[in-house]
Parts: structure tokens; sequence; C-alpha cells
């Protein structure tokens, strides 16, 4: 053994030569020096538990030291192209499956990749360079070989552990945290863990004696670690889409994760996944897999105290060597900034050791780099306090403006990427953020888990008035509620108008679904603050945005860290008294005290926090047309969970103001993309190789299936709808397709019937169908567009628009040429008395009064659509003239060309309503008004002004 460990160092000096490019000549002489020392172990005893191994081209069978030098040459030669991420199997080789397993990892390791197998277990890698960018390669084995791992994050106190481990006798050939983290398994075994402070997911296999493979987790769970049991073999990965690479493996949604995720918006409070069969390894936990089976065993539990002394300047200390920790790093180091007091505590020390030269600061470059999500214009943009600090700081300032254009153009990949439903659409302002910093750093800090640690949100005041009332301490109640009632009157405020509109979300799920499940047992202490607190830092809360940290900066190839999450800051705090944590109405009132001159003051005293976040349902209002859409699909219909149409109905009447907003909206919108993204025959597929989105067309395919006539999918096949919308939607008593028509651009004295026989004449018209056209198409053609430049808008024109909403795409009467039309239209008076009742509706949230005042030929009014072809890009246009006798003249036309009735409507539909201005005989205009709640038309560049609805027929 002696002389191949001498071997193995020989090997190592030699191949730390290839990764330095002015030596590249000498790579093919290294490889046969390499290849002589092979030839020199090659006679020592047969190992039969290793394989073959293939390195430049050639496939060797290596012995026992061989297999260990090999796998060493392929670690350092092979330098991938594709940030931490582990995947692996314990059971026979596949080399194919470990492979494809890494490969949909490779966002989470753009560097390096690297593969180690034997019969009892596989590991395979991709990484992220952060820390020894030259000599970090994995999987990485011990002296001998017999231990191997892949590691994912950091450990941040790998130093100390090295020294004590060569104090112990064992010898480093790398500078990784990796090299460290063998080697104490190797020295201490599963003990090892406790000693950790970092963020980390490993998987070690063990050859030693009974060959095991053992995957472990941080104290904190910030590093993902998954496993699951397929046949013969279990599966383990950072990302579960990587489990889904094994055909193998059968998944189906766990219906009581998305149970309680629908009605409670519970998630990542368990170890199950909301793939069936998908375990988390838990936070602080190590998994043991060997040949009698799995056992899972904790090596951490939180304790709570009072001992520790309320010391402003011990928080500073410890606070300010978890934030040096993380600025361990061999690529540039930025960090995020929302503008709230956590953010800013960390943006305001990593100044200070900047300007102080702690020599770990040199990651920082010259100047920090901060990155921030702001929101021109709405109430959450936290843009002020974001200047506050960069001006205190002289940090740079990086911005990003979320849209939910963008938001949706990219919510498949989004959903990819976070694998599981979220609770909210906020953590896609991180997702921005990431993609903002990702072309100026590789690792970002940030401020999350502040709140859970120091009680930042406010129902943490509730919680402890709750306590010091169960603990009869009535005068420091008082004291406490006085003073925190700036922060508490607004909540209770706002929860009471909630119940004024709230409905009950279980109304919109079927009732046979309901019955069938469980509901889940809360068990948050509302009576114990720091009990509360470590609830939500281990089950509640964190858990859930630790997962959406990792996969936004994984997707991004950033990596996060979070110095809140320090092992002996959160050790610590968990000792203080609750009076530490919230004092004379304050939260984190040991961080105020602590960092009292390292803080802006107004920020050091902020009230209200927001953080990474969207305005949700504002971004849900105006997309909701394509939300509409996908809400009517027979596909989310069809789902055993909830009424589709119910849900519809209810969300349009939380856009217009009838009953509250609620997040179920966007639970239903996430379950349902969730599943046409990773289930059915998409199952483990990689979305960055297709063109997006396509949740519309998948859809309209599952759709097509379920009908199951050759019409449906020949429709499918040849019928693009506008983008975001379905080609098939529900109604209450069947299955509808709407199949835009494509005409020439409509102009002024254009006859109707001609155009639409023509556009018509490949589409097939039959008896029973019904045909609908834009009300702006018959205007232009009647002469009822005009440039807006043209319009004289009068005094009151000009004063009643600046009291409407305005839109990007013209819709409306925010102009005061289109407010003028109006006038002209139904008279001032009847726009004044509309104008009016919205005004004293308005303050009780009730939304489009004064449309349905006004009239129909009021809403009908629209303005030019910038970016759209003419005339609707130059035209405002008034409702067109005698609708219904237009309808019937088409009808009869048509009728006559199909043998049999066809209806016609002419509709005014967009993303905000829709009203049926004109019918022939016999069409259902109600039934209309719900086909096109997602404004299925394209009245600009689609040149799709007219839809034929057709009734589907089941196969």
């Amino acid at each position: 053994m002696e002389r191949v460990v001498r071997v193995i160092a020989v090997v190592r000096d030699l191949l730390a030569d290839l990764v330095d490019r002015e030596r590249a000549a000498r790579v093919e002489q290294q490889r046969n020096q390499v290849q002589q020392a092979l030839d020199l172990v090659a006679s020592g005893h047969d190992r039969p538990s290793l394989l073959p191994l293939s390195v430049a081209g050639r496939v060797v069978r290596p012995r026992a030291a061989g297999y260990v030098i090999m796998e060493t040459i392929r670690s350092s030669i092979r330098r991938g192209v594709a940030m931490c991420g582990v995947a692996g199997f314990w059971g026979p080789p596949d080399r194919g499956l470990l492979e494809a397993m890494a490969r949909v990892q490779a966002h989470r390791g753009p560097d390096d990749d690297g593969f180690f197998e034997t019969e009892h277990a596989s590991l395979g890698f991709r990484r992220l360079s952060i820390i020894d960018l030259t000599h970090g390669a994995q999987p990485m084995g011990n002296e001998d070989g017999r231990v191997q791992i892949v590691f994912n994050g950091e450990v941040y106190n790998f130093r100390e552990l090295r020294a004590q481990l060569e104090a112990a006798g064992h010898t480093f050939k790398t500078d990784s945290d990796t090299e460290a983290i063998v080697h104490a398994y190797e020295e201490w075994g599963p003990e090892c863990f406790t000693r950790f402070n970092g963020m980390w997911a490993v998987g070690i296999l063990d050859l030693r004696e009974t060959p095991r493979l053992v995957l472990a987790r941080d104290h904190f769970g910030i590093k993902p670690l998954h496993w699951a049991r397929a046949g013969e073999r279990v599966l383990f990965a950072s990302e579960i889409k990587a489990i889904l690479q094994d055909g193998s493996f059968q998944t189906q949604p766990n219906e009581q994760m998305l149970y309680e995720y629908l009605i409670w918006g519970l998630h990542d409070h368990t170890g199950g996944t909301f793939f069936e069969g998908v375990n988390q390894v838990r936070a602080a936990t190590y998994v043991e897999i060997d040949a009698s089976g799995v056992r899972e065993h904790t090596y951490w539990t939180p304790s709570l105290g009072t001992d520790a002394q309320p010391d402003p300047a011990e928080f500073r200390r410890l606070f300010e060597r978890s934030v040096e920790r993380r600025l361990v790093a061999d690529v540039p180091v930025g960090t995020c900034l929302s503008g709230g007091l956590d953010s800013s505590s960390i943006v305001s020390t990593m100044t200070k050791m900047l300007k102080d030269h702690v020599p770990d600061s040199v990651s920082l470059g010259d100047r920090l780099k901060t990155f921030s999500a702001v929101f021109d214009g709405d109430p959450i943009d936290e843009r002020e306090y974001i200047a506050i600090e960069l001006e205190a700081t002289g940090a740079e300032k990086n911005y990003v403006n979320p849209t939910s254009e963008v938001f949706f153009d990219e919510i498949e990949q989004f959903v990819w990427h976070t694998e599981e439903p979220i609770v909210s659409t906020g953590p896609y302002a991180q997702w921005c953020v990431m993609r903002l910093a990702a072309p100026k750093v590789k690792v970002l800090l940030d401020g999350q888990a502040g709140d859970e640690l120091l009680a930042g949100y406010v129902p943490y005041h509730y919680v402890y008035l709750k306590q010091l009332l169960r603990e009869r301490r009535l005068g420091t109640f008082v004291r406490e509620a006085w003073a925190a009632r700036d922060v508490l009157k607004p909540l209770i405020k706002r929860r009471l108008g909630q119940r004024r509109k709230a409905f009950d979300e279980r109304t919109l799920l079927r009732p046979e679904y309901l019955k069938s499940r469980r509901p889940p047992t809360d068990e948050r202490a509302q009576a114990d603050l720091k009990k509360r607190l470590l609830q939500d830092l281990t089950t509640y809360s964190l858990p859930s945005l630790l997962r959406y940290e990792d996969r936004n900066s994984m997707a991004h190839s950033i990596e996060s860290r979070i110095p809140f999450l320090d092992q002996e800051l959160v050790e610590w705090v968990f000792r203080l008294p609750p009076s530490a944590i919230i004092r004379d109405g304050w939260s984190r009132a040991i961080l105020r005290q602590g960092l009292r001159d390292a803080l802006p003051e107004k920020i050091r005293t902020r009230r209200w926090k927001v953080g990474f976040t969207t305005p949700e349902m504002r971004w849900l209002r105006a997309r909701r047309a394509i939300i509409q859409s996908l809400y009517r699909s027979p596909a989310f219909c069809a789902r055993p969970y909830w009424n589709g149409l119910a849900v519809a109905d209810a969300f349009r009447r939380a856009c217009e103001g009838e009953i509250d907003d609620s997040m179920f909206f966007w639970r239903a919108i996430n379950v349902e993309l969730w599943l046409r993204v990773y289930f059915g025959d998409r199952t483990g597929r990689d979305l960055r190789k297709e063109t997006l989105p396509a949740f519309a067309r998948y859809g309209d395919e599952l759709a097509a299936r379920a009908i199951g006539t050759d019409e449906a999918a020949r429709l499918v096949a040849s019928r693009a709808p506008n983008p975001g919308r379905h080609l098939f939607v529900n109604a209450v008593d069947a299955t509808y397709a709407r199949i835009p028509v494509r005409s020439p651009l409509i102009a002024p004295g254009d006859d109707l019937q001609t155009i639409l026989e023509k556009a018509l004449v490949d589409h097939d018209v039959r008896p029973g169908d019904t045909v609908a056209i834009s009300e702006k198409a018959v205007a232009v053609s009647q002469g009822r567009s005009f440039p807006v430049d043209q319009v004289r808008a009068s005094a009151l024109a000009r004063l009643l628009a600046r009291f409407v909403g305005k839109t990007p795409v013209g819709i409306g009467l925010g102009l005061p040429q289109t407010m003028q039309l109006a006038i002209e239209e139904v008279g001032a008076l009847r726009i004044l008395l509309a104008a009016f009742a919205a005004a004293i509706t308005r303050p009780f949230g009730v939304r489009g009064v004064f449309y349905r005042v006004a009239g129909p030929q009021a809403a009908a009014i629209d303005g030019p659509t910038p970016g759209t072809l003419p005339p609707y890009n130059t035209h405002a246009k008034k409702a067109p003239a005698d609708p219904d006798g237009v309808a019937r003249r088409l009808a009869t036309a048509l009728g006559a060309a199909a043998g049999g009735p066809v209806g016609v409507a002419v509709i005014d539909a967009n993303d905000i309503g829709v009203n049926v201005l004109g019918s022939s005989a016999g069409v259902d205009r109600g039934l209309l008004v719900e086909l096109f709640r997602d404004n299925p038309l394209g009245q600009g560049h689609q040149q799709t002004p007219i839809a034929l609805i057709r009734r589907m027929r089941a196969g």
C-alpha cells in the first residue's frame, strides 16, 4: 500500500501541471508518464468490486490502486462544459443513467463534471468552481480511494477542520473544502457532520468495510438533497429532475401534499415532496444505505434557552464573523439588496470589511456590487430605501424591473427550475435578481432567514403578546402592545376589511376531493415566541424559502450564501430571552442595537418590510386573459382537484373587485403548469431544449387526446391559437374549439361578407358553427375609426381621462381623445353619471362600475395599440353601427354557403372583458361571453379578427 500511495502522489503532482495553460505542450508527455505509473501498479491484487474506466478514449480494467489513479486522472483532465449538483445511486452500474442525471443538472455546475462507479454504487457530479478552481474536481477520494464523495455547497470552517485533521496525520493535496470533508468523514465518521458550519449536501461512498452510501444535509437544509427507491436502486440527487431520468422510477403527484398546498399554502414542511416516492434528506439528517436497507439518523437537534446575555456587541461580533466566512471565494462575490433591514445589514457589513481590508474581502473587488429588484410606480417599490443604503455605503447599484409580461413568457422555465409548487409569484423577483447578477459575480450573499431568526414578520408580535398574557406579565403586555400599535393597527384593519368580501376557497375544490383528504395538523406555537421562531426556521416557513433560494440561484449558475444561518449565530440567538428579539415594539431588537452605528438610521428604524416580492394580484389582473384561458382549458377542468369553471369565474369576480384577492389563484396556476411540465409524456424532459412558452399548446394536446377524435388531433396540428391562448376551452355543457381565422388588413369601405367568405374558405364551415368577428374590424369597415391626432378633446374629456386607468394596449377611455368619442357617442350626462358612480364605489374595491353605467357603446371605444398594424396603431374607434344587422346579414350569406344555419356575432373582446354587441338569431350570447373571456382574437399583427367556434364531440 505504501508503494501505491507514493505512486498516487507522483501522479497527482504531474496532473496539477495539466491545468496550467503555459505548460499545455507537455500534456502528452505527462500522460505517458502517468501510464508508466499505471503499469507500475498493474501487478497488484485485483479488487473485484471495481469497474472499467474510460480515460482519453482508452478503456482500462484497473486494479485496486490503479482505479484510484485513473479516477484522479479523469477528474483532473476532464473539465466539463456544464454549479454544484450531485447525483448517483446505490445499485448496479448504469453509465448512461449516471450521465443523464448529471447532465439535467448542468445549470448547477457549468465548470466541471465527474463520475465514479463500482458494483455497489455510482456517483455523478456537476461543479461550479468557487474555491480552489484548479484542484477541487469531484468525485474526490481519500488517500487509498476507499472513501469517495460528491459534495454540493460550502463548509466555511474547513480551514479550522483541516488544521485539526493535519494534526491527526491526514495529508492534503488541494485547498478545497471538499477534501477536508473527505478526511473529516474518514477520521470521525458521520459524527463529522456536527462539526461543519456551512451549507452543504453530500453523498459519501464508503468502501472500507461493509460498503455503504451515506447521504447527508446541513443543519438547516440550505442545500437540497433528495432520494427515491427505484427497483433495486436507491437514487439520489440535488434536484428531483435528475431522479426522473431513471425510466424505471414511476411517480405521480403527491395528492396529500397538493391538498395541503391548495387550501393552506403549506409546502416543504415534511420530509416528502410533491412527487410521490421522492423524499428529502431532512435538514440535520444523514441517511445510510447498504445491502440491508435504508436508515435515517438525526445528527443535530436545535435547542432553546434563555441563558445567553443579550449583548448587542456579541451579536455584532457573531454576525460580522458570519459575513466574513461567506466572503471566502476564488471568484467575484456580491450581494442582494432589497432595501430591508436584513439585506442592508449585510451590505453595510461587507462594505466595512472592504474598507478595512479584511483579507477575504478581496473577493469583493474594488467596490461592492449589489443587485436589486425594483417596480416602477408600484407601491411595493423599494428604490427609496435601496438608494439610502447605497448612498451610505458607496456600493454599486444594479437594478432589474420584473414584469408580468416577461414572467409569463418564461413561466414554464421558472416552474421547471423550482421543481415543486411555490407559495406565490414572489420568488420570481429573486429569479430576476440572480439572472441580473450572473454576468458579474458567481457568489451572492442574501438576507434570507433574518425574519425567522429575529421575528421580522408582523404576526410574530401577536405571538409575543399572547405569550406575555399567558405568562401574566400584564405590564409588559400593555407596554409592548402600545409600542407596536402603528404596526398592528394596519394589519388588523386589513384583515377586517378582507372579511367583507372574503370567500371560502374550498368551494372551488371538488367535494369528493375534499372528502378524500385529511386536514394537516397545525402545530405552530401561538403563544411562545422562541418556539414559534424555531418551528418556522425548521418547518413552516424557511424550508420553502431555502428551496426558492437554491433553485433561483442555481438556475443562473450562482452560489447564494446566507449569513443569518451561521451555526454559531443561530445557536446563540436561540439562547436569548424573547425580550432581546422583540422589545418596545421593535422586532429584530438585538440587530437594531448591535448595528446601531453601521446602518443608516432610516433603515435601522424601518417598521415595515417588503423584500423580494412581486405585485402578484396586479400582475394576475394584467394577464387575466391568459389566466382565463388556462382556467377554462379542458386539461385544467379535467383535474380531480378543482371545478375549473368555478375557479375561472371566481378569478373574474376578484379582478372586478366583487370578492377579495386570493393566493389560491396563483396556487391553481402553479399546480396546473407543474403538472404539464413534469407529468404525462413529458416526465424527465429538459425544458432548456424546447421552444417556450408551450403550456397552452401542451394543454391543447391533452384536450385533443381526451376528446379522442381525428378532427381534434387535426385541429391541434394545423390551427395555432394566438400566443398564450388555448385552442379548446370548456363551457358549462361541452368543449369548444375557437379557431383563429387570418384575414387581410381591413380598411374603410371593405365588404365584410367578401372578406369572411375568402378567409373561411379553408375552414370547412358547417351548420351549427358560429363565426365571431371583432367589433374593431366591423367599425373600421364602416369608417368609424379616426386618427387619434385628429380628435379634438374637450376640457371635460381631458378632465375625466385623468381619472381613468391607462393600459399599454389602448383599451378603454384613458386618453382624452377616446373619452371625447365616448361623450359624443352616449352623451356627456351619462358619462358624468358613470364617473360619479365609479368614484363612490372605488373606495370599496368595486371595479368596472364606470363601463357598466356608461353602457356597451362607450365600453367598445378603444384607442390605438402601439406596435400593431395600421389602423390599430394610430386610430381610435367607436362601436360599430347596427351590429345586430351586420351579424344577421353575414349569417344569411354564410348559412347559404354551408347548407344550414351558421351563427354570427360581433364581439368586443379585450384582455379586460368581453361584450357581444350584436348577433344573429339563435346565437347564445352568454355562452360566447364565457368562450371569449380570454380574448382569443388577434386584432393587431396576428391579423386574426375572426374566429370559428365549433362544439367538439367526443370520440
